[in-house]
């Protein structure tokens, strides 16, 4: 009976140390965004890119790259998670906010067509320019969005110039 006792008082001392232990996918996720901080990417909650202006829920993430330029900023989103918006020249893609310039066009749609499963935006605000994704892919795709950032961002300095 004592044995019994000491079990089950170990049991109890113990429950609640599980539940800080990281699930595999926390684990994932935390690995992610690990890796998008060692590129420099900045990871952040974010609004449904199609989100109205009364519509404050932070129900996505957002991997961002900062301007390095403050006078290139851009005020652009290029979604396909819903209709809203207006129909861009991307198949399935919509634009919302505003329209990116024609300049952009041709990258946009070479970037799109070489995005990892789960981006659903591309996102050009005041603080930068990002992407908005599930986090659902590899380890891989942290690299592939940084990537497109980068060459995205370098876009915007030269339509700068």
């Amino acid at each position: 009976m004592t044995w019994l006792l000491i079990v089950f008082g170990t049991a109890i001392v113990l429950s609640p140390l599980m539940w800080l232990k990281q699930s595999p996918h926390q684990k994932r996720i935390t690995e992610l965004r690990r890796q998008a901080s060692v590129v420099s990417l900045k990871v952040s909650l974010h609004r449904r890119p199609d989100a109205r202006a009364d519509e404050n829920l932070l129900d996505s993430v957002c991997y961002r790259l900062p301007w390095q330029n403050t006078d290139c900023r851009q005020n652009w989103v290029l979604h396909k998670a819903s209709e809203r918006g207006w129909p861009s020249e991307h198949d399935g893609w919509s634009w919302i906010v505003e329209q990116a310039g024609v300049q952009w066009h041709e990258l946009l749609a070479d970037t799109i067509a070489n995005l990892p499963i789960g981006v659903s935006a591309i996102v050009a605000t005041h603080q930068g320019i990002g992407m908005i994704w599930d986090e659902r892919g590899e380890a891989s795709d942290v690299g592939k969005i940084c990537d497109f950032l980068l060459r995205l961002r370098q876009k915007a300095e030269e339509i700068c110039l």
